[in-house]
C-alpha cells in the first residue's frame, strides 16, 4: 500500500510539473545583488550573445550589466563586461557601440555579435551600431559583472551564447521562438537558458556537456543565509511566439560521465546520465529503448548488475524510479526495451540514470567506461551528445569499508564556509564529504560551518574556534596539537589508526601572493613571473617553512617514521605542472620554479596526485578555480606526504558533484587521496 500511495503521488507530482513546465517564464533580478553566474569562460571571436530584456523601475544606475563576467575576470585578454545599459542605452563599452535611443520599460531583445572582424550591436532584431574591431568575451554572469553597483533591475529570457557570428537575417528569424536543432548555427550553441523550468539556487544549460556544464549557479554578493535568492515569473512578453503547445520535439541529448571513483563491493553506483530535453507538450514522447555499451570495459566481471532510473527534471532529485522489474547483467551490448513504467515527458530538461553492482573482486585502477550508442523515443532514434575533451575516467577504488590498511583523505576549501549556493548551500557540502566516504578531512573556510560538518558526519573534529578557517575532522581518535606558529595557517592534530599507528595531519591555508595576486590573473599575457615567485618567497613559503619546523619536526622527532599528511589550500601553483612540456597549457608561461613545492619535495614529501598522475599535459586539472571556465589548470590545493609504512594508490581532483550534473558548490575543486597504511 505504501508503495502504492508513493507512485501516485510521484504521478501527481510529474503532472503538475508538466503543467507547469507548459508556462513560458523570465528570470527576475531584483537589481540589489542578484549574482547568477553562467561559468562560462573566455570566447575567442567569432561569437554573439543575445537575450529578451524588460527593465523594471523608473531610475536608470550608470550601468546595468546585461552579459557580465563575474569574479576573476578583469584580464587584459577579454571584455568581461561585452553588453551593459550605460545611462539608459544599450552599450558595449570595448567596441564603443551605442543604441540612439533609451531602452523603456518594455520587452527589447538586445545582441551583440562579432564575427572576427566587424562587432555589431543589434535592438529588436536592427543593427543600430557597427565598428570594425574584435575581440574576445567572458560572459561569465547575468545581470551582474562583479559589484552590486552594477547590478540588473528587471527580467531575462531566451539568454543564449554562441561561439559563432550569427546574421542578422537569423537573429530577427529566431528572436521571436524558442531555439531548435533546426537553427542554422545550433551546433554552436555554447550556453541557452529558457528559464521554463522552476529555477531556484540552479538553471540547467539546455546544452551542457562534461564536468563544466556551465549550469547557472544562483546566488546574493551580501547573502546572510535564508535570502530570497532570483526567481522566474511569468513571462508577458507577447512578441515572443511560445511553442509549448506544438508537438513535442527533441531539443538535445546528452551523456554526462561520472567522474567518482567506484568502491569495490559497491551497490548502486551511479555510471552515467542521459539528459533529455525536449520542446511542446503536444503527443509526448517517451523512452522506448536504451542502448549501452560495456566493451570498454576492462573487465565485463568488475560489474554485477545493471539499472536504470527516471530521476525526474533536476540532477540533484529526490526522484528515483527504477524502469526495470529486475536489474540486468552485464554484456558487452545491451538493448533495453522492457521499461515497467512508460514516463511521458513534458517540456523541458529530464534525467535518466545508469547504475551498476560493483563486484567485490572487481580490480583496482580497472575503468568504468560504459557508453550509450543510443536511445528511442517513442519509434525514432537518437545518438546523445557526449563530452569528448575529459580525460578523467571513473575507476575501481578501494573500499576503505573492508580493508583496515586503506585511509582516504579529502582536501577541500568549502568557500566562505559553503553558502555560495543559497540556502543549500551547505548541505550540498555536507552531501559531497559523506559521499566520498572519506577518513579524514582537512578543511578551509569552514567559517562557522564546521560543527555542523561534523554532527552530520559523526566525526571527531579539532578547530581553533567554531568561526574559525580551518578545520580537521577524522572518522577515528584524533588529539588536537594547538599550532605554536599561527592557528590561521595551521591546524596540526594526530590520528590514532584502527591499525594502531599514528599519524600527524595539518589542515592548512597559505597566504597568498596579492602583488600580484597572479592565480586569477595568470591568463594574461606578458607577465613577469619573477614578481610571482618573489611575493611566494615572501609569504607562503614563509607559512610552510614555520608548520615544518613550529608544527611539525616537535611533534615527530621522537617519532621519525611516523606518517605526515598535508592537506590544504597553498594558494600558490606547482612546479611540476608549470614545465616546459606543459607551457600551451599555462597561457604559455613555464617552466616556474614554484618555491612552495619545491621547498616540500626538498624535505621528503610527495604531492599525491602528481604522483599518481605523472603526465602534466593529459592530467593538467585545477583546483582553482573550478566553476569559472578561464581558470581550469592550475593546481592549488594539495595532499603531501611523507613517512614510512605509507603509500598513495590513488589520488583524483574531485570537480563534480556527487549527483551527476549538478553544480559543484565551491570555488575550489577537492583533492581525495587514498592511502595504504601499514600496520608496523
Amino acid at each position: 500500500m505504501q508503495k502504492l500511495i508513493l507512485f501516485s503521488l510521484f504521478l501527481i507530482c510529474n503532472a503538475l510539473n508538466a503543467q507547469n513546465s507548459n508556462l513560458n517564464k523570465a528570470l527576475y533580478l531584483d537589481g540589489v545583488d542578484n549574482d547568477i553566474r553562467t561559468g562560462i569562460g573566455i570566447i575567442q571571436a567569432p561569437w554573439t550573445l543575445e537575450t529578451w530584456i524588460k527593465r523594471k523601475g523608473s531610475q536608470h544606475k550608470e550601468t546595468e550589466v546585461i552579459f557580465g563576467g563575474s569574479e576573476y575576470s578583469s584580464l587584459q585578454i577579454a571584455d568581461n563586461q561585452p553588453l551593459v545599459i550605460q545611462n539608459g542605452k544599450l552599450h558595449s563599452k570595448k567596441a564603443n557601440l551605442w543604441s540612439k535611443s533609451i531602452l523603456d520599460n518594455q520587452w527589447h531583445h538586445v545582441a551583440i555579435s562579432c564575427d572576427g572582424v566587424f562587432t555589431t550591436l543589434f535592438l529588436d532584431g536592427v543593427i543600430v551600431d557597427r565598428k570594425k574591431v574584435a575581440f574576445a568575451i567572458i560572459p561569465g554572469a547575468l545581470g551582474i559583472n562583479e559589484s552590486k553597483l552594477t547590478t540588473l533591475n528587471g527580467l531575462l529570457d531566451e539568454v543564449r551564447i554562441w561561439n559563432t557570428s550569427i546574421s542578422e537575417k537569423n537573429i530577427k528569424k529566431w528572436m521571436t521562438q524558442p531555439l531548435s536543432p533546426l537553427h542554422p548555427n545550433f551546433h554552436a550553441l555554447v550556453g541557452y537558458y529558457n528559464f521554463d523550468d522552476d529555477f531556484q539556487d540552479v538553471g540547467v544549460n539546455w546544452v551542457g556537456k562534461g564536468h563544466q556544464a556551465y549550469h547557472l549557479r544562483s546566488y546574493r554578493i551580501n547573502y546572510k543565509g535564508n535570502a530570497p535568492l532570483a526567481y522566474t515569473v511569468i513571462n508577458d512578453n507577447n512578441k515572443f511566439i511560445d511553442n509549448n503547445q506544438k508537438a513535442q520535439k527533441l531539443f538535445s541529448a546528452v551523456v554526462i560521465n561520472n567522474e567518482w571513483d567506484a568502491p569495490q563491493g559497491e551497490k548502486n553506483v551511479q555510471i552515467l546520465k542521459l539528459r533529455i530535453a525536449v520542446t511542446g507538450s503536444k503527443k509526448p514522447l517517451s523512452l522506448s529503448k536504451i542502448e549501452l555499451n560495456l566493451s570498454k570495459l576492462n573487465r565485463l566481471a568488475d560489474i554485477e548488475n545493471i539499472q536504470v532510473y527516471y530521476t525526474g527534471k533536476k540532477a540533484r532529485s529526490h526522484i528515483k524510479q527504477a524502469l526495470l522489474e529486475k536489474a540486468v547483467a552485464p554484456e558487452n551490448k545491451i538493448e533495453i526495451t522492457d521499461f515497467k513504467t512508460k514516463i511521458a515527458l513534458s517540456p523541458g530538461i529530464h534525467y535518466f540514470l545508469v547504475t551498476a553492482d560493483i563486484a567485490k573482486n572487481a580490480i583496482i585502477d580497472n575503468e568504468l567506461d560504459i557508453s550509450i550508442p543510443s536511445f528511442t523515443l517513442n519509434k525514432q532514434k537518437y545518438i546523445p551528445q557526449t563530452d569528448k575533451e575529459t580525460s578523467v575516467r571513473q575507476k575501481i577504488a578501494y573500499n576503505n569499508r573492508t580493508h583496515t590498511d586503506v585511509l582516504k583523505v579529502l582536501q577541500w576549501n568549502i568557500w566562505h564556509g559553503g553558502v555560495h549556493l543559497g540556502n543549500e548551500g551547505v548541505n550540498r557540502v555536507i552531501e559531497l564529504i559523506k559521499s566520498t566516504n572519506a577518513d579524514v578531512i582537512t578543511l578551509q573556510e569552514a567559517y562557522g560551518s564546521q560543527n555542523r560538518i561534523a554532527d552530520s558526519l559523526q566525526y571527531e573534529m579539532i578547530s581553533p574556534s567554531a568561526k574559525d578557517n580551518l578545520a580537521l575532522f577524522s572518522r577515528y581518535n584524533i588529539k588536537g596539537i594547538p599550532s605554536t606558529y599561527n592557528k590561521f595557517n595551521s591546524n596540526p592534530g594526530k590520528i590514532t589508526l584502527p591499525n594502531g599507528r599514528s599519524i600527524l595531519v595539518n589542515s592548512m591555508w597559505l597566504r597568498y601572493a596579492y602583488r600580484p595576486e597572479y592565480t586569477s590573473v595568470f591568463p594574461d599575457k606578458g607577465l613577469n613571473t619573477n614578481t610571482w615567485l618573489a611575493e611566494d618567497s615572501i609569504l607562503g613559503l614563509v607559512d610552510i617553512e614555520n608548520i615544518v619546523e613550529k608544527d611539525t619536526k616537535p611533534i615527530i622527532q621522537n617519532e621519525k617514521d611516523m606518517p605526515v599528511i598535508f592537506g590544504g589550500d597553498f594558494n600558490s601553483f606547482s612546479h611540476l605542472d608549470w614545465t616546459e612540456a606543459a607551457k600551451h597549457l599555462h597561457f604559455g608561461y613555464g617552466p616556474i620554479a614554484f618555491p612552495i613545492s619545491k621547498y616540500l619535495i626538498n624535505k621528503g614529501f610527495t604531492d599525491s596526485f602528481r604522483e599518481i598522475n605523472p603526465d602534466e599535459v593529459s592530467r593538467p586539472e585545477g583546483t582553482w578555480a573550478v566553476i569559472y571556465g578561464q581558470l581550469q589548470v592550475s593546481r592549488i590545493d594539495f595532499l603531501y606526504y611523507k613517512g614510512k609504512g605509507i603509500k598513495a594508490v590513488a589520488s583524483k581532483i574531485i570537480r563534480t558533484a556527487p549527483e551527476i550534473d549538478d553544480v559543484w558548490p565551491s570555488d575550489h575543486a577537492a583533492v581525495f587521496t587514498t592511502f595504504l597504511i601499514d600496520k608496523q
